[in-house]
C-alpha cells in the first residue's frame, strides 16, 4: 500500500477537529491514526502548508508561484500565533501569493485585502524638507506631486495604500499630509547616511500643508482622539490600526474642509487656503476616503450615468469598485463652499467618469445619461 502523505494527514486533522489547533494537537492525532510519523516531518509539513508561514516557501510543495485559492492540496491552514493554527479559509484570511520578488527569491504575501494606512515621520531636525513649497507649487499646477519616504513596515505595504505623514520633533507636532503609496518598496540612499540603504516607498500626494506656516492636524488632538495609536513614531512608516482609519479620515477631511479657509483660483480646479501655499485638488475631494465611504453609502456602486455595476458582471472582485465624480468645479462653486459628499459627489464607472471631463467645465451627468438614452449602439 502506497504510504499516506503527511499533508494528507494534516488535512485529515483539520477536517476532523475544529478551532484553533497546536503543534502538539495535531501531532497527537496523527500519532494516534498513525505509527511511527517522523515528528520533525509533521512539523515541516504543518510550515509547508500554512498560507501565511514566511518559510513555506523553503519546501519544494511551494517552489512554483500561485495563489492560495488555487485549489493547492498545499494550503490548508492558516497560523495565528504561538504556535497556533486553524483551518484556512480564503474568505475570512484572504488571498495569500507565493511570488517571485525583483531578485527571483520566493516570497509570500496577502494578495486580497482591504487596503492599509500608514504614518510616515518627519523631523525637520534631521533632514529639511527643502523642496516642499515646490511639491505644492506642482500639486497646485497639475493636480500631481510625488515624495519618495522610509518605510519600516516595508514587508506589509502594498500599492494603493494609505499613507499621512506627521511632523514630530519639534514643538508644532501634527498631520501635514496624505496620500497614496504608487510603488513597491525600494532599497534606497538612507537621508542621514549616504553608505546606507532603507527601504523606501513613493507616495503621490493629494493633500500637502507648508507646516511652517499653516495650521496642521496636531498630534494633541489625535492623542486625545485615537489615544490606542502611537503618532509620534520613532521609525517611519508604521501601520495605523485599521478599527480607526475610517474616523481619522474623517477628522482629516472635516480640518480640511471646515478648520481652514478658502479661496479659490483661476479654472484649474484647484482651491487654496488664503495666505498659504496650500491647495486641495478636485481630485483630492473624489478620492478622500471619508466623502467616498459617505457618497457610497448614500448611492451604492452602480455607475449614476449607465448603471454599470462591477460586481454584478464581475463578481467579488468587483466588489465596492467604483470612481467617485465631483458634481461642481470647485473653481465656480465660490468661496467657502464646503464640500458636502452625498450633495456634491457621485458614484461613476471609469469610462462614464472619463466622458464626463472630456470638457472643461465637465459634461452634467443628466446629458450623458440622455445621450446614452437616444444611442443606438448601447450594449
Amino acid at each position: 500500500m502506497e504510504p499516506i502523505p503527511v499533508w494528507r494527514m494534516i488535512k485529515d486533522v483539520v477536517d476532523h477537529l475544529e478551532g484553533e489547533l497546536t503543534y502538539a494537537e495535531i501531532k497527537e492525532y496523527i500519532n494516534e491514526k498513525w505509527n511511527d510519523v517522523n515528528q520533525n516531518t509533521i512539523t515541516a509539513q504543518i510550515i509547508a502548508v500554512t498560507v501565511n508561514h514566511n518559510s513555506r516557501i523553503h519546501y519544494n510543495e511551494n517552489k512554483n508561484t500561485r495563489l492560495s485559492n488555487s485549489d493547492s492540496c498545499y494550503d490548508i491552514l492558516f497560523y495565528l500565533s504561538r504556535g497556533r493554527v486553524t483551518k484556512y479559509n480564503p474568505l475570512i484570511h484572504g488571498i495569500w501569493e507565493i511570488y517571485k520578488d525583483e531578485s527571483d527569491k520566493s516570497r509570500i504575501r496577502l494578495l486580497d485585502r482591504s487596503n492599509c494606512t500608514f504614518l510616515f515621520a518627519w523631523n525637520p531636525h534631521n533632514w529639511e524638507f527643502n523642496e516642499i513649497d515646490q511639491k505644492i507649487n506642482e500639486l497646485q499646477l497639475t493636480g500631481r506631486s510625488t515624495v519618495i519616504w522610509s518605510i519600516q513596515s516595508h514587508k506589509k505595504v502594498r500599492l494603493g495604500d494609505r499613507a499621512f505623514i506627521v511632523q514630530v520633533g519639534t514643538e508644532r507636532k501634527g498631520l501635514f499630509a496624505s496620500g497614496y503609496i504608487v510603488s513597491e518598496p525600494k532599497l534606497l540612499q538612507h537621508w542621514g547616511d549616504k553608505d546606507k540603504l532603507v527601504p523606501r516607498v513613493t507616495i503621490e500626494l493629494d493633500i500637502l500643508i507648508n507646516p511652517t506656516h499653516n495650521p496642521i492636524l496636531t498630534v494633541a488632538f489625535l492623542k486625545t482622539r485615537f489615544p490606542e495609536q502611537q503618532w509620534t513614531p520613532q521609525s517611519s512608516g508604521i501601520q495605523i490600526k485599521s478599527e480607526i482609519v475610517s474616523d481619522l479620515e474623517k477628522e482629516w477631511f472635516d480640518f480640511i474642509k471646515l478648520k481652514n479657509p478658502v479661496s479659490f483660483v483661476d479654472k484649474k480646479e484647484k482651491l487654496i487656503i488664503e495666505g498659504a501655499s496650500y491647495q486641495i485638488t478636485q481630485t483630492a475631494y473624489e478620492r478622500n476616503v471619508y466623502a467616498r465611504k459617505i457618497c457610497i453609502q448614500h448611492y451604492g456602486c452602480s455607475c449614476s450615468v449607465c448603471g454599470f455595476n462591477f460586481k454584478n458582471y464581475f463578481g467579488e472582485i468587483g466588489e465596492g469598485f467604483i470612481h467617485v465624480h465631483h458634481l461642481n468645479q470647485l473653481s465656480n462653486i465660490g468661496k467657502g463652499h464646503e464640500t458636502d459628499p452625498i450633495r456634491d459627489l457621485r458614484p461613476v464607472c471609469p469610462n462614464c467618469h472619463a466622458m464626463l471631463h472630456k470638457k472643461n467645465p465637465p459634461y452634467s451627468i443628466e446629458y450623458l445619461k440622455d445621450i446614452l438614452t437616444k444611442s443606438p449602439n448601447i450594449i
